[in-house]
């Protein structure tokens, strides 16, 4: 992450849910959730990109991929989220069974934000390296795994490209714009290879910091990439930032997105501060942009932790109940149904 939802009226209503959640399209049971099914459908991610006007909701918690803290935002916010996203690094599997097991079971997609880097950040992969083979061994396990699991996961491969802070970052390892292109496409390629079909790629860059780390030259092409997506966050003013309105912070780099290609559209990290503004507004606003002028936007993904700053849609009274009442205007409404 980086700035710039008579007694026998009521069981039949339950039981509707309870279908739609056998097909993967809604859940039932406590707090939202359905304990003990299996039915994620198989186009989950597919019918996503296509269910024009809807934002599909998706949060990050401190203990994602875990679901206390998935229930717990689900409670809060009064919405489900339809992914869970959590950070993996190359020191790891692509994924552990347990994970993605127990977000199957509720219906859960997969957003795995896989970091080619060793564990906090130590050990460096060069972008080179990766796409000369060096670590196509454990690109294989990755993918033989993916292939195994057979179900619908977005894999994020090294975001946030354009921008200082990681292995895979410009200028670091010798790592280029040119570089990132060959090592996406090898890892992609060994994938396919795997037959890791239900896997969807997600190429998402850090906003363009106003034009100072712009992310097109990045890109590896439309037949490598299935969803496009964008990081950004409103760190509020400070000695180092100022307040940014999601539209200011996301409309130029958006437009330059969807000049660049066609891919569905995901907010693939924001949330706001509460420092020098007004968060609830910055979050109502949020939901009003996307239905005006982020239209290409399917789904969003909410930080929801205490980090750099109070990044969670509780950090305050006022931001809990913007943020409940986002999830009751549209596109994120839609999504609901």
């Amino acid at each position: 992450m980086t700035s710039a939802f008579p007694a026998t009226r009521r069981r039949g209503s339950i039981a509707a849910l309870c279908i739609l959640a056998a097909i993967g399209l809604q859940s039932c049971g406590k707090s939202g959730f359905q304990e003990g099914w299996t039915g994620l459908r198989a186009d989950a991610i597919d019918h996503l990109a296509v269910s024009v006007p809807t934002v599909a909701l998706g949060v990050n918690t401190t203990k994602a991929p875990g679901l206390a803290g998935v229930h717990a935002f689900s409670s809060l916010a009064g919405a489900r989220p339809r992914i869970v996203m959590w950070y993996q690094t190359w020191a790891e599997p692509l994924f552990y069974p347990e994970q993605v097991r127990s977000l199957l079971r509720e219906g859960l997609i997969p957003m795995i934000n896989w970091q080619p880097t060793a564990a906090h950040g130590a050990g460096r992969y060069s972008l080179t390296a990766i796409a000369d083979g060096a670590f196509d061994s454990y690109i294989r396990r990755s993918a033989r795994a993916a292939a195994r699991w057979g179900h619908p996961m977005f894999i994020d491969f090294a975001h946030e490209m354009n921008i200082g802070g990681t292995a895979w970052s410009p200028g670091v390892e010798g790592n280029t714009p040119g570089a990132y292109v060959r090592a996406w496409r090898h890892v992609v390629r060994i994938f396919r290879a795997a037959g890791a079909d239900r896997v969807r790629w997600l190429w998402a860059p850090n906003v363009d910091c106003g034009g100072a780390c712009p992310f097109s030259q990045f890109y590896p092409g439309d037949a490598w990439v299935n969803w496009v997506g964008l990081d950004g966050y409103n760190s509020g003013a400070g000695s180092k930032s100022r307040w940014t309105e999601f539209e200011e912070e996301f409309g130029p780099s958006y437009e330059a997105l969807t000049r660049l290609t066609g891919k569905p559209v995901m907010i693939a990290e924001t949330a706001s501060s509460e420092a020098g503004g007004d968060k609830a507004t910055w979050i109502l606003n949020m939901a009003r942009a996307l239905e005006t002028r982020f239209t290409r936007v399917r789904a969003l993904v909410w930080f929801d932790r205490q980090k750099e700053h109070d990044w969670r849609i509780n950090s305050s009274s006022a931001s809990l109940a913007a943020f409940q009442q986002a999830m009751k205007m549209p596109p994120f409404s839609q999504a609901a149904q």
